[in-house]
């Protein structure tokens, strides 16, 4: 997901700013952080199970915590992984007073993310300085373990994959793909033994229902440069 440097790379894309605790910034730079120091380094042994090779196109849920907050942030996800794009829809499932909420449209290929206040359509526009890393299993990661989640009669059996290597003892980013079509479960990054963020990932389908859904609002043509707050501050 968007190369793995200590949390994967917590300055990538995910730069911890961007969603203000949505994991796109993290599929932009998190998914990226570990994974692009993964995909620099050889692959591990002969006989381990080999990472599959996740959808490139698929529409879901996720619940990201963050540390920093200590809360979870709820959001729909389209990701465009052919087209090197992804957008992110706050969801709202409790009153929080003075809570804004927004969508992200990250564009890659243009090198720009926007930020469209959902009540207002007020937008800003900013530039993305990390290049794409998409939402998967580097090559080189670490196989952990196969397991089944659920219980008898309801049951997928996923992969854990680290970016953890013989020269240390424990991983920055552990990513949990389902075996049979590699979809997404979880991703977590750690930084000094405490977990930084966590990211589930829910309800996906295959494909994107509607395309338009990364075109940016016509209020974006007059865009602000800066990004706004999520709460009531201007």
């Amino acid at each position: 997901m968007p190369g793995h440097t200590p949390l994967r790379g917590a300055g990538g894309p995910l730069g911890s700013w961007l969603l203000g605790g949505l994991w796109v910034w993290v599929l932009g730079g998190l998914c990226g952080l570990g994974a692009a120091a993964l995909r620099a380094g050889t692959w591990g042994s002969p006989g381990t199970p080999h990472p599959c090779q996740a959808p490139q196109q698929w529409e879901g849920r996720q619940v990201l915590y963050r540390q920093s907050s200590g809360r979870n942030s709820r959001a729909l996800l389209s990701y465009d992984g052919l087209n090197q794009r992804i957008r992110v829809l706050d969801e709202r499932k409790a009153l929080i007073p003075c809570k804004r909420l927004f969508e992200y449209i990250l564009l890659y290929k243009e090198g720009v993310m926007f930020q469209i206040e959902q009540a207002t359509k007020q937008c800003s526009k900013i530039t993305l300085t990390d290049p794409w890393d998409p939402l998967d299993i580097p090559q080189n990661s670490t196989f952990e373990d196969q397991y089944s989640i659920g219980g008898p009669q309801e049951q997928i059996t996923v992969q854990e994959w680290s970016d953890r290597k013989s020269a240390r003892s424990y991983e920055t980013w552990i990513g949990i793909y389902t075996v049979k079509d590699c979809y997404p479960v979880q991703e977590t990054f750690t930084k000094n033994y405490s977990v930084v963020l966590s990211t589930r990932f829910f309800d996906i389908q295959p494909g994107i229902a509607d395309p338009t859904v990364f075109i940016p609002p016509s209020t974006c043509q007059t865009a602000h440069l800066e990004r706004m707050s999520e709460d009531c501050s201007w």
